[in-house]
């Protein structure tokens, strides 16, 4: 039975792959991964890059089918600037099921809330698989369900799949996608003074450590903050490990 179901899934990966590469434009890139996800029982899914989808531009990778509500919530509301599904999903580089987010992070309030107000427009559950390629934009893929259910391995193993496809295709859509999220590189100055602040160093000690003064400390990670567009340093060292200026065991 085991190789009967096997072979009948690989078929059907087969013809999810022909049809992705099939697709001329994002939107029809995005029908054919909404029908796969049906196919395989998912009801909903995103494949967005990582980064501020308020200010969302032809050069973004952004397709969902949740529900509008949702994606005008999240977006409008900056809810994606909270998403524990994303900070955690950074750490679980094959997927995250939703349900093993603590298990993964100590999610914090305002986390929390973005999973409730979630789940109050149905996300019940879902599993999230993350992207890192050097000089690239990050990006996820999602799908998602209204059942109170967890994923299965092969489930889990089929998003994987699914989703390898939808952003390889999904990246060769959009021309000058290879660049960095957020614009200008960070300084050395910069990106020395963030693995301070996730080693949990202070202003001072960071001072003593690179020789310059507090205020020049506060500088350059302020100036870090505004390219990032974030308001707190947690914020800010996390934006810097998804651009892989700060490795993440320093956040464990």
């Amino acid at each position: 039975m085991a190789k009967a179901l096997d072979s009948a899934q690989l078929r059907d990966f087969e013809e999810v792959h022909r049809a992705c590469e099939a697709a001329e434009t994002s939107t029809h890139l995005s029908a054919v991964i909404d029908a796969a996800i049906q196919q395989f029982g998912f009801r909903w899914f995103a494949l967005v890059d990582d980064g501020d989808l308020y200010e969302h531009h032809p050069g973004c990778l952004m397709l969902t089918n949740y529900p509008s509500s949702w994606v005008d919530e999240f977006i409008s509301s900056r809810l994606y600037r909270d998403d524990p599904v994303h900070a955690a999903s950074i750490r679980c580089p094959t997927g995250l099921c939703w349900e093993r987010i603590a298990e993964v992070i100590a999610p914090t309030r305002a986390q929390l809330l973005v999973l409730e107000r979630g789940r109050a427009h149905g996300l019940l559950t879902g599993y999230t698989l993350p992207f890192r390629l050097p000089g690239e934009r990050g990006a996820f893929f999602t799908i998602a369900r209204p059942k109170d259910q967890p994923f299965s391995y092969s489930e889990a193993a089929a998003a994987q799949l699914i989703g390898g496809m939808a952003f390889e295709k999904g990246r060769a859509l959009i021309k000058g996608r290879a660049v960095k999220a957020h614009g200008a590189p960070l300084s050395p100055r910069q990106i020395d003074c963030l693995r301070l602040i996730a080693a949990g160093k202070t202003e001072w000690e960071m001072g003593k450590i690179l020789g310059l003064s507090p205020a020049t400390i506060h500088e350059h990670v302020e100036g870090a903050r505004r390219r990032y567009g974030v308001k707190t340093r947690s914020q800010l060292v996390l934006a810097a490990a998804r651009d892989g200026y700060v490795s993440l065991n320093y956040l464990v």
